[in-house]
């Protein structure tokens, strides 16, 4: 089984789930246990892009957080991890149960490093149905032609299955790897590389999707809002935000608030699905202080 794990904080806790490669803004790693693979998902550029911190905990299925330092920035993930609803693991570093008391957290623990490991393998996963992989690396192999790299974010794939991609071409999946290793089939949560019949890698950029049915992409997206409490956060018309879905992300314009529901225009046109989770920063702290559902 295949578990994707999101470590928004502390390098050296991402490294010991999964020590793995720089791609971009994000370091993914990897770790085998028997059957069962982690990969985790550590964003780099925290410091000048906070938002990689959200893309991080929107694709992963657990959040493990470290509390080796708590300080602001931990502060504004926890506000975010709080907001996806899933399971956060925490390290037992410091106590921390004085911010806990002040958020609504479904599902949480606390471990010790040594246990890190099996509480992660110990997560039960919700299957789903609809295929998607999430795409951020394209490149062109001598011998096989258009490559991707990218999650399986939903459903699962199989060689010889034809999907469209966000461009409107259905391609044809030539073959599957996974840890370097030739597959015929990849389920959700797996870190893959595609080789892709009927594309191009030019034509292809980081967020990107291959989904079963086409996906048009949207210039404006009404969102099912959750504001977190601590940020007092009311969105006006006229209001600036940062969306973020996945590896994408837009500024919007907020149109209307009302009833919860979020109506605002992209400044860059997204693949945004119903039923997409994504998260809304502001630029003041705690920057995420939102999360929502498209509709």
């Amino acid at each position: 089984m295949h578990f994707l794990v999101s470590i928004p904080l502390d390098k050296a806790l991402a490294d010991f789930v999964g020590k793995g490669t720089t791609e971009g803004s994000m370091t993914i790693g990897s770790r085998k246990v028997e059957n069962d693979i982690i990969t985790g998902l550590f964003p780099n550029l925290i410091a000048e892009k906070f938002y990689t911190s959200a893309e991080t905990m929107l694709l992963g299925d657990q959040v493990i957080l470290s509390t080796q330092s708590v300080d602001q920035v931990f502060g504004e993930v926890l506000i975010g991890a709080s907001l996806t609803g899933k399971k956060i693991l925490f390290t037992k570093d410091n106590d921390i149960s004085n911010l806990l008391g002040s958020l609504n957290i479904p599902s949480y623990e606390f471990a010790e490093k040594q246990n890190i490991i099996s509480k992660i393998l110990a997560f039960k996963k919700t299957p789903s149905q609809e295929v998607r992989v999430d795409i951020d690396h394209a490149f062109p192999v001598k011998g096989i032609g258009t490559v991707i790299l990218g999650i399986v974010t939903s459903g699962k794939v199989k060689v010889h299955d034809q999907l469209y991609h966000s461009s409107g071409k259905l391609v044809e999946i030539k073959s599957i790897q996974s840890q370097d290793i030739d597959i015929r089939e990849a389920d959700s949560g797996t870190r893959v590389g595609l080789g892709l019949k009927g594309i191009e890698h030019s034509e292809i950029e980081k967020g990107d999707v291959l989904t079963k049915e086409k996906v048009e992409k949207r210039n404006s997206v009404s969102v099912k809002t959750k504001i977190s409490e601590i940020s007092k956060e009311k969105p006006q018309s006229g209001s600036r935000y940062l969306l973020v879905s996945n590896f994408l992300h837009s500024n919007v314009l907020v149109e209307t608030f009302e009833n919860d529901i979020l109506k605002s225009r992209l400044e860059k046109s997204l693949i945004l699905q119903k039923n997409d989770s994504v998260f809304l920063l502001r630029t003041t702290p705690p920057r995420i202080f939102a999360s929502g559902i498209v509709l």
